[in-house]
């Protein structure tokens, strides 16, 4: 059915980072604030991301919709890059999907310019609401197979202020809800004990690291994992991507690689971002990637105590992971951590070629956590 439209769709680009950030943002998306930074921002996705080596020149970036010289409409693309079986699959992540009230019967043709895409191998979305996922199954997409993803796992390492933001969060005022965290702390934290809800491992090869220090010992340990999971999709974890990536979010300086060496070789890596909730007082850990050397448990509970350790260590209230493969997570659940389902689920994808649908159908063939796609791009 036709129609008149409303606007006029055209490519993002790098030279809209001002007023894409300004339009985002007065629609309840976090994002950079000043122009430098979100130049910085927009440029970091668009012009330095190492994945554009394995794209087309053409990619697009994303589609602006203006009317009258005003943007009412935005949807962003990040070009990222996995691999399986040796080969790149390109891949385009969906990021900042936002539409004025007003031009909402528009919604149609930013989606077909976003799923009419050529040249990319997969898109991908992985901080879905509701309706983007709806969006996605209803052009043949599906909900990202690997078993568990819809469930945080968690570790309480401050009870007293993780209970008192709970219950900020169901509604109490400060003093209240610091009373009843206070009061609830004691058997939580006995439970705890009890139950031995927390991850214990030698720590004497764990160094915490910065982003600026990650170095070619992250090239040899992605060599060897590539090799070791041929027929798993793999996000590109080389040294330069992941520096790329976890430099791109307001809260670079606070990222944290844990690094587990092992007679001069790198077995494995942690990362923990920092995302807190403000407005209920949560400060929080994110476990963002882990990464191992031949999924070594004993590397992996290192890794697990080292994050709680350092949790702790920034007086954090709780530590956080998504993801992870079957395997893996099998042996993070032996550390006996909490659990909830995310509010909805947020990972679908869509294959653009049979073969790779067929293969992306599998659970097996997955390996994600809070690196892939957008997910923490703070």
């Amino acid at each position: 059915m036709g129609g008149i439209h409303k606007g006029a769709l055209r490519s993002a680009t790098v030279d809209d980072a001002s007023s894409i950030t300004d339009f985002v943002a007065a629609h309840g998306l976090i994002m950079p604030k000043g122009p430098e930074a979100a130049a910085r921002h927009w440029r970091g996705l668009w012009a330095d991301n190492p994945a554009l080596a394995y794209h087309a020149k053409d990619v697009p970036l994303g589609w602006v919709l203006e009317d009258e010289g005003s943007i009412q409409g935005f949807f962003a693309n990040v070009p990222l890059v996995s691999w399986l079986n040796g080969k790149p699959v390109r891949v385009v992540a969906a990021r900042a999907w936002v539409i004025a009230p007003d031009y909402r019967s528009e919604t149609q043709r930013l989606c077909d310019a976003y799923f009419g895409m050529e040249n990319v191998d997969v898109l991908l979305c992985s901080s879905a609401i509701p309706p983007v996922g709806r969006r996605f199954m209803n052009v043949g997409g599906a909900k990202m197979p690997q078993p568990g993803y819809g469930e945080i796992l968690y570790w309480v390492v401050d009870a007293p202020g993780f209970l008192k933001a709970a219950f900020r969060k169901k509604g109490k005022g400060p003093f209240m809800a610091g009373m009843l965290g206070l009061l609830g702390s004691v058997p939580l934290d006995f439970s705890m004990r009890i139950a031995g809800r927390r991850p214990y491992g030698a720590l004497d090869n764990i160094t915490p690291i910065g982003v600026g220090a990650v170095d070619e010992a992250f090239d040899d340990l992605w060599s060897r994992r590539k090799k070791q999971l041929p027929e798993v999709m793999l996000a590109s974890r080389d040294a330069a991507t992941l520096s790329w990536y976890f430099s791109l979010g307001a809260a670079k300086d606070e990222v944290r690689f844990l690094r587990y060496d092992q007679d001069g070789v790198l077995r494995g890596y942690a990362v923990l971002v920092r995302e807190d909730a403000p407005a209920i007082g949560l400060k929080r850990m994110k476990i963002a990637d882990l990464f191992i050397d031949d999924d070594d448990p004993a590397v992996l509970r290192s890794l697990l105590a080292g994050a709680y350790e350092y949790t702790m260590a920034k007086q954090c209230h709780v530590l956080e992971l998504i993801g992870l493969p079957q395997g893996l997570r099998a042996e993070v659940m032996k550390t006996k951590p909490m659990s909830r389902p995310m509010a909805t689920f947020p990972f679908f994808f869509k294959a653009l070629k049979p073969a790779l649908a067929d293969r992306l159908a599998a659970p097996q063939t997955w390996y994600v956590t809070a690196y892939d796609g957008d997910t923490s791009l703070i």
